[in-house]
């Protein structure tokens, strides 16, 4: 997640349909938290939204109210884009569509996958798969260059 002044904005990804990640950054690209939760089988899309909903909670329990959300999914993002699209059978893209409605102001970008490079690395590294929801409040010393080179990057802008 990066977050600009008012607006945070988190990145997100699965990996293999067991894993999902999520990073929040701030306004200057700094780390603000990442975060794991293994699923176990599901769909990529279903898991892209869960990674959505975990970085809304998240949010709103730090106080925020405001995010650009970025996905490398073009199908979450049009799904999360349209708040209007309610009757979907998929009920975790219900439940997000519910809590970004009920409050805030989210804002919902794609981007290749080849732009969330932290992510990825953080998909990488030796970290404990199987627990429900792990939140690392410091970014792991792995990624601090990537973290970096992100900054720079111009999707994040």
């Amino acid at each position: 997640m990066l977050v600009t002044r008012q607006w945070l904005c988190f990145v997100y990804i699965d990996v293999s349909d067991t894993l999902l990640l999520g990073v929040v950054r701030d306004q200057d690209r700094n780390w603000i938290v990442g975060y794991t939760r293994f699923l176990g089988v599901c769909s990529p899309f279903e898991a892209e939204v869960w990674s959505t909903l975990d970085g809304l909670i998240i949010l709103l329990n730090k106080g925020y109210r405001r995010a650009t959300i970025l996905t490398d999914n073009l199908e979450v993002a049009q799904n999360l884009t349209d708040l209007s699209l309610e009757d979907s059978g998929i009920g975790i893209l219900r439940r997000t569509q519910r809590i970004m409605k009920a409050g805030g102001n989210w804002k919902i970008k794609h981007i290749p996958r080849s732009q969330i490079l932290v992510v990825d690395r953080l998909a990488k590294l030796n970290l404990n798969w199987k627990t429900s929801l792990q939140i690392f409040n410091e970014a792991p010393k792995e990624i601090n260059v990537l973290l970096q080179e992100e900054k720079d990057s111009r999707w994040f802008t």
